[in-house]
């Protein structure tokens, strides 16, 4: 046999082997085993309890607000419904909620809530992947049914199949060596945090009958990592029907998707004090004009507001630069805009604790809605400030207090005084009535009044950031007003 046959033979050998290789069929044989004894009118039925944690409104960076969920779960290829109890640990507050989900149709009662949920497509298209914190079945029926082909990113322990839904990746990992499924991720974009993972490991495979497997344990890995859930499965039971949890409305439809279209007022409290008024997100925007440069406090929720903050900053004073942005704390209202500020070069001024939850929100990746400082990366310049800072260019003078754990909100509380005006500026401490009625003041606002006190500043006026017009609040209230709801 000459070379020529000899590297033929070797080429047809190879492509044979590929083309065999190829062949093997994982996400057939994961459908078999997790999903085929309930993919006709049968159901696996089972209780749940689960571990949720969540990122809401914190004293600090990261914490989060712990939840213990129980319920029972009917689902199947195509359908999945749910009947919960939700407690908050730490207030001890119960909500229920019920969820059907059909081929057609989502029906939604959340938590707290009396009447159906306005389920909008968007949230019918995602319900699959918010499924799999507790049960795969409906995406693995959802990948088969769209004849979902191997990745490149399989490997000798894992075969990956990958789907994007509804502007999620969403990536299957199933044991070669098993044929069941190890891991569900799914990349996704968040207006706060940019690109976000999130990973469902499926632990203690065990088997329903001789027909079905089904894990006993779910963990998630959420936000990349920083926080973690658990959901465990018991008492299962193949099925061969579920109850209706909650009656279709006639003329059943999706609502439509609504945006807020951004809308902003501008208004000049003083020569150097001006506010931009956000009304889509209900935030007050500060900015500072000194002799040869801008101060921006606060930019709420995302790039986008953030970029509009910067381009009407740069209106109000068109020849000066944004060298600094300050929030008053961490919370997203005041913090989710400030990536934009990092593009312009301004120098972000932070108390010490949220050092890396700011470098955090300036450094993740924002691939999958790329905003100017993930297009074009500039570094974060940042300043620490401790118990007081004044920023001044020789004349006008403005000065940061920190108000902390004694604001009863957030532990990394920062307050601003202008002097000249003796105003004070800050986040979302007080909640003075507008019709008037002077009630005692909230754990917040009395320690902002005491602290007030305690510094011996003189302060005619507070303005607040956050509401400017909704819930029956004054936004700009007179100091005494502050001091009769503390007496």
């Amino acid at each position: 046999m000459n070379i020529v046959k000899i590297a033929t033979a070797i080429t047809l050998a190879t492509f044979s082997f590929h083309a065999t290789a190829k062949e093997k069929d994982y996400l057939g044989e994961c459908w078999n085993k997790q999903v085929k004894a309930i993919s006709e009118k049968s159901f696996l039925s089972f209780h749940f309890t689960e571990k949720l944690n969540e990122l809401t409104h914190n004293f600090e960076p990261w914490k989060t607000t712990h939840y213990d969920a129980n319920g029972i779960i009917y689902t199947n290829a195509d359908y999945f419904l749910k009947d919960d109890t939700l407690t908050n640990t730490t207030s001890k507050r119960t909500y229920y909620s019920k969820t059907q989900y059909s081929p057609a149709t989502l029906l939604l009662l959340d938590y707290g809530d009396k009447d159906l949920y306005a389920v909008t497509k968007d949230m019918f298209t995602d319900q699959p992947v918010k499924a799999a914190r507790y049960t795969p079945s409906l995406l693995i029926g959802n990948f088969r049914k769209n004849k979902t082909e191997l990745s490149r990113e399989s490997n000798k322990t894992s075969a990956v199949y990958q789907q994007t839904i509804n502007k999620t990746i969403v990536k299957l990992y199933i044991s070669k060596s098993t044929g069941l499924l190890d891991k569900i991720t799914t990349l996704s974009d968040d207006d706060l945090f940019g690109d976000v993972l999130t990973t469902y490991n499926y632990s203690s495979y065990q088997q329903s009958g001789k027909q079905l497997y089904y894990p006993k344990a779910v963990y998630i890995s959420k936000i990349n990592g920083k926080v973690l859930d658990t959901v465990r499965i018991e008492n299962t039971e193949l099925v061969s029907s579920a109850p209706d949890l909650l009656k279709q409305p006639d003329n059943y439809t999706f609502k439509e998707k609504e945006e807020k279209k951004p809308a902003f007022t501008i208004e000049q409290y003083s020569d150097h004090i001006h506010f931009i008024n956000l009304e889509h997100t209900n935030d007050r925007v500060m900015v500072v004009e000194f002799k040869d440069f801008l101060l921006v406090a606060e930019a709420p929720l995302n790039s986008k507001n953030g970029d509009i903050i910067v381009a009407e900053a740069h209106k109000i004073a068109p020849d000066k630069p944004i060298r600094y942005f300050a929030f008053s704390h961490y919370h997203p209202h005041y913090t989710g805009g400030l990536r934009p500020f990092v593009h312009e070069g301004a120098t972000v001024l932070s108390t010490a604790g949220d050092t890396a939850y700011i470098r955090y929100l300036a450094t993740n990746p924002h691939s999958l809605a790329p905003d100017k400082l993930y297009t074009d990366p500039k570094p974060l310049q940042f300043e620490i400030i401790d118990s007081q800072k004044t920023i001044t260019d020789g004349e006008y003078i403005m000065r940061f207090y920190y108000l902390g754990a004694r604001s009863h909100h957030t532990k990394d509380y920062l307050v601003y005084y202008f002097p000249s005006e003796q105003l004070l500026f800050e986040g979302d401490l007080v909640g003075i009535p507008k019709d008037g009625t002077v009630k005692k003041s909230s754990a917040p606002q009395q320690g902002l009044y005491d602290a007030i006190i305690g510094w011996r500043i003189p302060v005619k006026t507070v303005i607040q950031s956050w509401p400017v017009s909704d819930y029956g609040l004054k936004t700009q209230i007179p100091f005494s007003d502050i001091v009769a709801a503390s007496k």
